[in-house]
């Protein structure tokens, strides 16, 4: 079933299809299902729609009517979604950008624009990072280096309270900004830092590439899109960690796969893979790339890609089998820490062949780190 999903996700992104037998006799209930869960569901109606339209399935080949009604709404409740979150992003941008704050997107609504239909990337939280847009004047965490962007984390929080939303205070990281039903993730961070040198090297060189790389608007807003070595550099830390801790979906597959595609020859490969071997993300990053090229059939003609993986089918077994999520489910911190820590000690082919760093280590390192460096600054 799972081979299914990977021919119709191929399909919807590239208009061909190389099973099409399997496909005619698929469960469409079941396909449904895995759809749903690996957040692809509106990607897969798109699918769909190419396979009516083209006369590829016969009338018994169809899903029944109440599962098509089912699958339309859903798709509908997902685009109604993602314009909502857009106007309201956009709505807050629009109050920053007032105050001279510029908004810049961190994955979501940015890597949405290289989606064939942007509103069928399914959304979460916004996440973002705030710069003051006159890059000469201080204001939120202190500035330690004149390439940095001049954060405008605090301000963006209180800028957010005046305007009646909710802020929390709950992670050094990110706060957590619900306005009018939007939950907004305020970066003061775009990645983890605490209790590592090499970490805070590596978000030094992420918030730079924000402060001296053109950005670009996200339609007619003030939500601005980082340059395409940011988006390379951070989906692959932000996917290989939550793959380490909870597991990833193929919507994050698909993150990874669009962005290759619209930006393969915008991309300093050399620095990437640099960064990717001292931060050791390059085997995820080599799996990642396999996988969009062997099973959903993206062209690659930029010889600097590593494009082959010896772990491409194991990653991608884990992404489509494991069930680790924590995010999304309800309990208090402490347990999922637990939680976390518990996926880490078990997770330990990856570390072993992904990470290449041990597992027990690593957590204790993550461990230390939280109760002695409270408010790490880079």
């Amino acid at each position: 079933m799972t081979h299914t999903l990977i021919s119709l996700v191929r399909f919807a992104l590239n208009n061909n299809v190389d099973d099409i037998d399997t496909i005619k006799s698929c469960n469409w209930i079941e396909i449904f299902k895995l759809a749903s869960q690996q957040g692809v569901l509106a990607i897969l109606w798109d699918a769909y729609q190419k396979l009516i339209s083209d006369s590829l399935l016969s009338t018994d080949q169809l899903p029944d009517r109440g599962l098509k009604l089912q699958w339309a709404l859903n798709t509908e409740h997902i685009e109604k979604r993602y314009l909502k979150q857009s106007q309201l992003a956009s709505e807050l941008a629009d109050i920053y950008a007032n105050k001279d704050i510029k908004t810049l997107v961190l994955k979501g609504l940015a890597i949405s624009q290289y989606y064939p239909t942007p509103k069928h990337r399914e959304c979460g939280d916004l996440d973002c990072f705030l710069v003051k847009a006159d890059n000469t004047q201080k204001c939120g965490i202190a500035l330690r280096d004149a390439n940095l962007p001049v954060s405008c984390y605090n301000e963006g929080n209180s800028v957010a309270e005046e305007q009646g939303a909710k802020v929390k205070l709950d992670f050094y990281k990110h706060s957590h900004i619900n306005y009018k039903g939007l939950v907004v993730e305020n970066h003061a961070f775009c990645t983890a830092v605490r209790g590592s040198r090499k970490l805070k090297a590596f978000e030094r060189h992420l918030e730079t590439l924000l402060a001296t790389r053109p950005t670009a608007r996200i339609g007619e807003s003030n939500l601005l899109c980082p340059c395409a070595d940011f988006n390379a550099l951070f989906l692959t830390a932000h996917s290989f960690q939550h793959f380490l801790t909870e597991g990833i979906k193929l919507r994050h597959v698909l993150d990874w796969t669009l962005l290759l595609r619209a930006e393969q020859h915008n991309i300093d490969w050399e620095s990437f893979y640099e960064w990717c071997d001292k931060m050791h993300y390059t085997k995820f990053a080599d799996a990642m790339t396999a996988i969009a090229v062997e099973h959903l059939g993206i062209e690659i003609s930029n010889q600097a890609i590593h494009t082959e993986s010896e772990l491409r089918d194991r990653v991608l077994e884990d992404i489509l089998f494991s069930n680790q999520a924590i995010n999304n489910i309800k309990a208090s911190k402490l347990v999922k820490r637990l939680m976390i820590i518990r996926n880490r000690m078990f997770g330990g082919w990856k570390y072993k062949e992904l990470y290449e760093k041990s597992a027990l280590l690593d957590t204790i390192q993550m461990v230390a780190a939280f109760f002695i460096e409270r408010k790490p600054r880079i």
